[in-house]
């Protein structure tokens, strides 16, 4: 939603205050305002260190190539993709529109709601996976669905008006991705890619496949974070909250369809973050994503919170959100429940038919937390007896691992990351 957007009603105003915190709600129509807040900022901000809110300046800092890619999908969204290349710099072979490149295996990367490409590079040069993964020889690619800040275009409608902001991750799944592997295929000229997905990064790929299953046949390995299918015993207070509400058909629901869910105002986003540096108590700072990701923060990196705050939400649709709510009411994992008069209109029956899991024949590697705040054990379980070529399971050794910690936890190379640059080189130098 954000206040940048037209209206407000009480339930709006009470998701975001619970999803960004209080202070972003009152602090963004305040600073529009207000010139003593900005100038207030200017002041602040030239005695710290700089806070990045551009994956393509935020590679070039690490010192990794960058390229940016764009594609129109079906339905007319411009997405953004972000590529860490294998460049050739000796030869020619390989030109193409996409630029000069050296053959190597492709790694395709999604972030979860209301996260961007820059959710991957939160941990610097050293220890982001795209970077690991690059400096093992893969040609990396980092995805944006519609709707965050690098995906704010379509053909048809601006990002103003109801029309745009009406999608769910159900959208992203038959449209943003096929557009995106197909993209990335035809520019690099390899038929097949490794995936990671975190979130709803995995509920987007669950989705593509069970919808479109030709695409099984790309993937090589994929390895899902955290993978939100089934929420029905999810420990999320927005869902237990605004669940019987906005998980259901009524005048409010429908209303909060065509609406942007949060804000994407960078200026907003680096003050807020600014406050997060070493003058502020560290759990003063996290409190502010509680809400989002759980209120067990033990193992998050804390050194992070200047650029996590800095770098989320980034953006997206109240119908992102009230897609999983109506999961957690129905306690299926099922298309967009439009009402019955609707549904038979769209779907031919009264309620929104369930993804067919049994579709999904791509080779899927499973990394979940007993503590995951958004994705309970028994909703993973129930997830993994659908799967037909389940590769592995793991179980994050960290009795108080939280969802925010499969990017951002400390040791999270070692529990996560460590594990699917091996499974990615095992294929490599197993089927190459």
């Amino acid at each position: 939603m954000a206040v940048t957007i037209i209206g407000c009603n009480i339930i709006e105003s009470l998701l975001l205050l619970l999803l960004s915190g209080l202070c972003c709600w009152q602090l963004e129509s305040q600073l529009r305002g207000s010139s003593f807040m900005v100038a207030a900022f200017i002041n602040v901000r030239q005695t710290r260190d700089i806070i990045i809110t551009d994956a393509v300046q935020r590679i070039r800092r690490d010192g990794y190539p960058v390229e940016k890619h764009h594609v129109l999908t079906k339905d007319g969204y411009a997405l953004t993709l972000h590529r860490i290349p294998q460049y050739n710099t000796t030869s020619t072979t390989g030109a193409t529109a996409c630029g000069i490149y050296s053959r190597r295996p492709v790694v395709f990367l999604l972030a979860g709601i209301y996260a961007s490409s820059d959710a991957w590079l939160l941990n610097g040069r050293e220890n982001s996976l795209p970077y690991l993964l690059w400096r093992q020889g893969y040609d990396i690619w980092l995805g944006n669905n519609r709707g965050n800040i690098y995906t704010r275009r379509n053909v048809w409608y601006n990002a103003t008006e109801r029309e745009f902001w009406n999608f769910s991750w159900h959208e992203m799944s038959i449209y943003d991705m096929p557009a995106m592997v197909d993209y990335i295929m035809q520019c690099t000229g390899e038929a097949k890619m490794h995936f990671v997905g975190i979130s709803q990064g995995g509920t987007v790929f669950l989705v593509l496949n069970s919808m479109l299953p030709q695409y099984n046949g790309v993937f090589k390995t994929a390895h899902l974070l955290a993978p939100v299918a089934y929420v029905s015993n999810t420990k999320g207070g927005l869902a237990k909250i605004f669940g019987p509400i906005l998980g259901t058909r009524n005048y409010v629901a429908k209303v909060l369809e065509g609406m942007e869910m949060v804000s994407t105002n960078k200026f907003v986003k680096k003050f807020l973050s600014s406050l997060c540096f070493e003058n502020e108590r560290p759990m003063v700072c996290v409190s502010r994503l509680w809400p989002a990701v759980g209120y067990d923060t033990q193992h998050l990196n804390k050194t992070l919170l200047p650029d996590i705050m800095a770098n989320f939400p980034v953006g997206g649709s109240f119908k992102q959100i009230m897609h999983y709510f109506q999961g957690y009411v129905s306690t299926k994992f099922r298309q967009y429940d439009y009402g019955p008069e609707k549904n038979w209109l769209m779907y031919n029956q009264l309620e929104p038919p369930d993804y067919k899991l049994e579709l999904v024949t791509a080779p899927v590697t499973i990394f979940y937390a007993e503590n995951d705040y958004i994705v309970s054990v028994e909703d993973i379980w129930r997830l993994l007896m659908r799967l037909r070529n389940l590769q592995a399971v793991y179980k994050i050794p960290r009795r108080r691992w939280n969802h925010f910690d499969f990017i951002c936890g400390l040791g999270v190379r070692e529990f996560i990351f460590d594990k699917i640059i091996r499974a990615a080189n095992y294929y490599e130098y197993t089927y190459s």
